[in-house]
């Protein structure tokens, strides 16, 4: 029946609460919460009205607990912090007598003003129109904006937001969450907030705590819940989760089946004339497909499988087999389930940046190249080419010619100086000259010789003939001449050897081109006329690899680097696939990456990576 405050016993800690109960006219609100909430960055989800706005206001004493005991425990004073706690309630709490700029101003400590200044956050948060105006005369989006970064310019050490930005557009949503990142980041801020969705909550957070009907249900790490949770309805807070066991296992291929649950990027459901399942329903959502299938063995079992196609392409009567294409955590966090973890790699120095915003937007890397002066060049997603010289300042940059209806995912320095860019969804490669003018383009759309799906990777071999790797349905790479002659093709769509399920990243070296065949999990190996010669690793024992996106060379010891987007790491092996180490993890700390996209390496084997999902570029120095 208390709330009291601690000094920190552990830096780590914000709050304890012990067999917390908390009644209400009609019933009960919270029933015996045991709960500890870290410093960082938590999450507390639940359905409506499971209790997570009770919670809020039992850590921000607006509300005091019938039963137990809520610990806040602060730190010694510090001019870091002139406010220990600032609270965005749902109602938004904003003062009708004061203005959009006098929110922030009032709130923002005298010390930090020098620092923290109103009027980049009301540029951050598109809200500088609107200065002079009171929250009368703001739309619902326009005052939750408010809000948040009036919290933000109160520099609190630790902020509670009950559902933040929820009245923002999809669209713009994420531009906001990045500002609010940063800052907490820059200014030591803890941030504990609430949510209905997986995606933001997957994004922003590393703890969460589950509530139902009152209760805490899960209190842990965010990835440890996404990958391995401890029931299937626990897991549904995270989206969409398979339950294997209503599949015959003789409907599922790939991976052992070590577990009862699947993400959607963890399997596909693949078109096979042997399969034992036939598709009832297929419904295409974009990121997700829902697929409703009946097995032969057990044909009175209706089950409903989601999975993350490329494209619609499945229908009523097809039949299909479940394809796993990473399970076990120990293909995320190990080199192998029967042996121990992979040896970690050391870097001496981290560097990293973001790219330039683009309006109130901060663009993501997607793809990256060094050149003979280590000059690193840079695609990013809002159709920028990006040139930074090698003490990692932006020297030149330029659009390219269309980016409309989407974005490109390539980029490769020639031997003649130009560059060339996969320019993926309109079906081509661009070539620039140094200072950014269109020389040419390369392909349309189309799947014949010279023509493109979705071309994703190009580089080049020693004699200046390009390769240029696509999917979409035609996954394979397509080889050219120096001058853009189609001179051979190979692979195709599908599981097998020399096949392609997203062909992806590849290097050519010593006559052979490595390709990352992304969704089958795995690096193939060609001759640089087409001939498959092996699955990498296959020969040391195997390549634990999930969603491997791109590869790269080191210019001195002939040792290849894999980006895996999934796994948020490095893999680094030797020239036959033996894992000499591994980098980093999904997360959004430093030496963490999410959702990485691109890598490459310079003279130097300083390693670069678009760590795309947090919108920065990283520099690994050894």
């Amino acid at each position: 029946m208390s709330i009291s405050t601690l000094s920190p016993k552990s830096e780590s800690l914000l709050w304890s609460l012990t067999d917390v109960s908390l009644n209400w006219a009609n019933g009960t609100r919270l029933t015996e919460i045991n709960l500890k909430i870290p410093t960082g960055v938590t999450s507390v989800m639940g359905y409506s009205g499971a209790g997570k706005t009770s919670l809020l206001n039992l850590l921000v004493k607006f509300d005091r607990p019938d039963q137990g005991a809520v610990t806040r425990i602060e730190e010694s004073s510090s001019s870091a912090h002139s406010l220990d706690l600032f609270w965005v309630p749902h109602t938004l709490g904003l003062w009708p007598q004061y203005t959009v700029y006098e929110h922030l101003t009032l709130v923002c400590p005298q010390s930090e003003r020098p620092n923290i200044s109103a009027e980049s956050l009301l540029d951050d948060f598109n809200l500088k129109p609107l200065a002079a105006k009171y929250p009368g005369q703001l739309s619902q989006g326009e005052a939750s904006r408010l809000a948040v970064a009036r919290a933000l310019a109160s520099h609190a050490r630790v902020i509670v937001m009950d559902e933040p930005l929820v009245h923002v557009d999809q669209a713009h949503w994420p531009a906001y969450w990045n500002v609010i990142r940063k800052f907490c980041r820059a200014h030591q801020i803890s941030l504990v907030f609430s949510s209905h969705s997986p995606e933001l909550v997957l994004r922003e957070a590393t703890h969460v705590v589950c509530l139902e009907q009152g209760r805490v249900v899960y209190a842990g790490d965010v990835t440890e819940l996404y990958y391995n949770p401890p029931s299937l309805q626990i897991a549904s807070y995270l989206g969409r989760i398979n339950d294997l066991s209503m599949i015959d296992t003789q409907a599922i291929t790939g991976s052992e089946r070590n577990s009862h649950f699947a993400r959607p990027e963890q399997l596909a459901i693949v078109n096979d004339d042997q399969g034992v399942c036939e598709v009832q329903y297929v419904k295409f959502s974009g990121s997700i497909e829902e697929v409703t299938l009946i097995c032969e063995r057990n044909p009175q079992v209706i089950t409903t499988l989601f999975h993350r196609p490329a494209r619609a392409k499945l229908q009523r009567g097809d039949r299909v087999s479940v394809r796993l294409l990473l399970l076990l955590l120990c293909l995320i966090f190990q080199v192998g389930c029967g042996g121990g973890t992979a040896p970690q790699l050391k870097f001496a120095e981290t560097i990293q940046w973001p790219v330039p915003a683009e309006g109130i937007k901060v663009p993501a890397p997607r793809s990256l190249n060094v050149g003979p002066e280590d000059e690193l060049y840079v695609l990013d997603n809002a159709g920028r080419v990006l040139v930074y010289d090698a003490e990692n300042q932006l020297d030149r940059q330029w659009k390219m010619p269309d980016f409309e209806i989407g974005k490109p995912e390539g980029i490769c320095l020639l031997k003649n100086g130009q560059i060339a860019v996969a320019d993926t969804h309109y079906h081509r490669v661009v070539f620039f000259d140094q200072q950014g003018k269109v020389i040419q383009f390369l392909g349309e759309y189309g799947e014949e010789p010279g023509q493109f799906i979705y071309p994703v990777s190009v580089v080049q071999d020693p004699a200046g003939n390009m390769y240029v790797s696509e999917y979409g349905n035609n996954d394979r790479v397509q080889k050219f001449s120096e001058q853009g002659d189609f001179l051979l093709e190979f692979g195709t769509v599908g599981t097998g050897p020399g096949e392609f399920q997203r062909a992806a990243g590849m290097i050519w070296h010593d006559g052979k081109i490595y390709v990352s065949d992304a969704v089958n999990n795995r690096i193939q190996v060609f001759t640089d006329d087409g001939q498959f010669l092996e699955i990498l690793g296959t020969k040391t024992g195997g390549l634990p690899l999930y969603y491997p996106y791109d590869i790269a060379i080191d210019r001195h010891h002939n040792q290849l680097y894999i980006v895996e987007y999934g796994a948020g790491r490095i893999t680094k092996t030797d020239l036959s696939g033996q894992i000499l180490g591994v980098y980093g993890k999904t997360g959004m700390n430093q030496g963490e990456f999410l959702t990485p996209w691109g890598l490459t390496v310079n003279s130097k084997d300083q390693v670069f990576v678009a760590d795309t999902g947090n919108r920065l570029i990283v520099k690994l120095i050894p």
